[in-house]
């Protein structure tokens, strides 16, 4: 019975500290106001060679900045990492048919993101073309929860203004970040450098292929990896069949897919041109049929194309890297091609 109790009672004060630490330090501004997204996606904006990505930065919080300059752009890309090397002021330039692009990827990002990141965008301005990147797990629902602590209320907005048949009420999980595994490291991390919140730096000039001390944004919202994690990525081996990532569980949600074909349609009336985008694995994750990825990949693919036809949507790239002409050397893991590769995917393949 003392054990018991000595180890709740460790457990307890262990979640007290978390919280205490979370909540004065708040790394993501989740608890009191703050225009540390607004401040850095203006100076991003602004900035010659890009800003230093802060280590506790949340994503979600300057993407959605960014999406109210949408209007001053060409094209608009939204997606998950997979998108994020895609820009207009990179080596590798991608989409030469586009002007200027803004980039409003972020990690993990799901159809949740999609949804309310457009609404973000096209209700802020309409730039020409709007270019989703599609992943294997987009046609699904709660793949992922990082949407929830910035985008909760946002995203019933969206559906309702596209006309989509709501979910059930997106519940955020604010509060559960006090006490959370993954909020409670960013907290530390900051802690730990002797800042309490992060901070806008500007980059040098750096080669996108080799890399600077740290990950940079660029201006366009595409992303520069540190030289440090180029290094390490490119050279471990890819393991045959790849590894799950979305791909377990349901994919190609019959509701999703409808969801998302309200979402293209709604922003075709708004003037606006959106384009699908697939972008590739690497090869390795091709020499197992049944990995987890491939048997997502194969029916998605089939499906994206399908739309396209249906809408009238230009559908550019494929899931399958000889089809899009990247050579294994053009990933940096097994799922995230180089700019490089994706800056081949110009126009849409033959089926």
């Amino acid at each position: 019975m003392t054990y018991f109790l000595t180890t709740l009672s460790t457990a307890a004060s262990m979640v007290a500290i978390a919280a205490a630490l979370n909540w004065t330090i708040d790394p993501a501004g989740l608890y009191r106001p703050t225009t540390f997204g607004q401040q850095y996606a203006k100076a991003l904006i602004q900035s010659e060679h890009g800003l230093i990505q802060p280590d506790s930065m949340d994503e979600r919080e300057y993407k959605s900045e960014l999406a109210k300059f949408a209007a001053n752009y060409d094209c608009v890309v939204i997606g998950s990492s997979h998108v994020m090397q895609i820009g207009s002021e990179r080596k590798h330039r991608s989409f030469p048919s586009c002007k200027s692009i803004l980039n409003l990827g972020v990690s993990g990002a799901a159809i949740e993101d999609h949804i309310t990141l457009t609404w973000l965008a096209l209700s802020s301005g309409k730039p020409r073309k709007l270019i989703f990147g599609i992943d294997p797990w987009t046609f699904a629902y709660e793949k992922d929860e990082r949407w929830k602590v910035r985008f909760a209320d946002s995203y019933l907005a969206a559906q309702s203004a596209i006309g989509d048949s709501p979910q059930e009420a997106a519940s955020s999980n604010r509060w559960s970040s006090l006490v959370s595994a993954e909020y409670t490291s960013r907290s530390i991390g900051l802690l730990s450098k002797g800042t309490l919140k992060p901070k806008i730096e500007l980059a040098q000039n750096v080669d996108e292929d080799v890399g600077g001390k740290f990950p940079i944004i660029l201006q366009d919202g595409s992303n520069v990896y540190s030289s440090e994690y180029i290094t390490s990525t490119m050279a471990a081996k890819v393991p045959i069949g790849g590894t799950p990532y979305k791909t377990t569980g349901v994919v190609n949600d019959f509701r999703a897919v409808t969801a998302f074909i309200a979402l293209l349609k709604w922003v075709k009336s708004q003037g606006v041109q959106p384009v699908l985008l697939m972008t590739p694995y690497h090869q390795n994750v091709w020499l197992v049929e049944a990995s987890p990825n491939v048997k997502a990949m194969i029916p998605t693919e089939k499906i994206v194309r399908e739309i396209g036809l249906d809408l009238g949507v230009a559908v550019i790239g494929s899931y399958r890297p000889d089809v899009v002409n990247c050579r294994s050397g053009e990933f940096y893991d097994f799922m995230h091609a180089t700019a490089s590769c994706l800056a081949k995917m110009t126009a849409t393949p033959a089926n």
